[in-house]
């Protein structure tokens, strides 16, 4: 049951990046059909039963050591092309400073999770 949920988050995250970035491209094409909501919610049920389930089966990993990726460049780039095209309606500077603050938060989160003790 671990690995079918392991497998099956695996899945919905794919599903949902690609939902994601399709919307992105065309505004409107995928929310119309299907809440963003929901996905996100099933997907914190997933995750809180992977979660359970492997407190309660004693199942732990060891945390990785986050490596410099020559890629980041290229995905902050995109998302910051992402997050200000989804914002088209603000001006342009209240576009860039609300970006910029969510890349930000992005990069604060990111250290609090990667971050190691010297």
């Amino acid at each position: 049951m671990y690995k079918l949920l392991h497998d099956g988050l695996f899945l919905i995250l794919l599903t949902f990046a690609g939902l994601l970035f399709s919307d992105a491209l065309l505004p409107g094409l995928v929310t119309n059909k299907i809440s963003f909501t929901k996905i996100t919610l099933f997907l914190v049920a997933v995750m809180t039963l992977i979660g359970f389930l492997g407190k309660k089966l004693s199942i732990s990993y060891p945390q990785k050591k986050a490596n410099k990726n020559r890629l980041l460049p290229v995905i902050v780039l995109f998302s910051f092309l992402l997050i200000g095209n989804s914002l088209l309606k603000f001006t342009l500077w209240q576009n860039i400073i609300i970006t910029l603050t969510t890349l930000f938060i992005f990069f604060l989160f990111y250290e609090l999770i990667f971050h190691h003790e010297k």
